[in-house]
C-alpha cells in the first residue's frame, strides 16, 4: 500500500512542477509582463518602514495626460504600467478641457533661455510646449475666444510661472475680458520680473484711470 502511494506521488510531481502556483488560483493563468520575466538581480529597499515617499509617474501623448502617485513600500516592489487604447472598468478622474502639449526639440532652447534668467520652474507641474502653447493662444485670440486663450496661457504658466511673455499675454487677455484690476496685478508682477516699455505705458494708463 505504501509503495502504491509513493508511486502515485511520484507521478504527480512532474505535473505540479510544470505549472506555476498562480495557475491553481486563476484559470486561465494570467499573462506575465516580459519586464518581470527578464528582470534580474536583487531588488533595492531604500525606504524605512512607514515611509510616505511616493513616485510620481506621468504619461502625456498630446491627447491625454495621466498622472499617478505610487507609494513606495518598505518591502520593495516592482511596478509595470501598461497603456492601452481600450476602455477599462477602472474609474478615472474627468479630463480637463486642455491637455498640455508635450515639449518638442524646438522647446529646448526656450526652456534653457528661461532657466538661464534664473526664473522658477514648477517641477511638479506637467511639462508643456511653450511654442505650441503660444501658437494655440494666438489662434484663440484671433478667433475672439478670449477664455480659451486665457486657458492656454495658464497652461504654460503652470510649468513656467514667471514666463514674461506669457504673463504679459495673460494681462492683456484679462483686460479683454473686462478684468481690469486683475490685469493690473499681472502687469505689475511681470514688470518686477522683466520691464517692457509698452506694458509700463499701459500700466501707467490703467493706474491713472483707477485714481480718477
Amino acid at each position: 500500500m505504501n509503495l502504491l502511494r509513493i508511486a502515485a506521488v511520484a507521478l504527480l510531481l512532474p505535473g505540479c512542477a510544470a505549472r506555476s502556483y498562480t495557475a491553481y488560483l486563476i484559470e486561465p493563468a494570467p499573462a506575465i509582463s516580459p519586464t518581470l520575466v527578464d528582470e534580474e538581480g536583487t531588488q533595492l529597499r531604500p525606504f524605512a518602514f512607514g515611509s510616505t515617499t511616493a513616485m510620481k509617474v506621468r504619461w502625456n501623448d498630446g491627447n491625454v495626460i495621466t498622472e499617478v502617485e505610487i507609494p513606495m513600500l518598505e518591502t520593495g516592489q516592482r511596478i509595470v504600467i501598461e497603456h492601452t487604447a481600450g476602455a477599462t472598468d477602472v474609474e478615472t478622474i474627468p479630463a480637463t478641457r486642455l491637455v498640455p502639449p508635450p515639449p518638442t526639440v524646438a522647446d529646448t532652447s526656450l526652456d534653457e533661455a528661461y532657466r538661464e534668467r534664473g526664473l522658477k520652474v514648477a517641477a511638479d507641474a506637467p511639462e508643456v510646449s511653450i511654442s505650441r502653447g503660444r501658437t494655440e493662444m494666438q489662434q484663440a485670440l484671433a478667433s475672439g475666444n478670449y477664455q480659451l486663450a486665457l486657458e492656454w496661457a495658464e497652461l504654460v504658466l503652470m510649468r513656467y510661472p514667471s514666463h514674461p511673455e506669457t504673463l504679459r499675454a495673460k494681462g492683456s487677455i484679462l483686460l479683454l475680458l473686462g478684468e481690469r484690476d486683475k490685469a493690473i496685478e499681472v502687469y505689475e508682477s511681470v514688470e518686477e520680473i522683466e520691464s517692457d516699455p509698452a506694458v509700463r505705458r499701459k500700466l501707467e494708463e490703467l493706474q491713472s484711470q483707477e485714481s480718477l
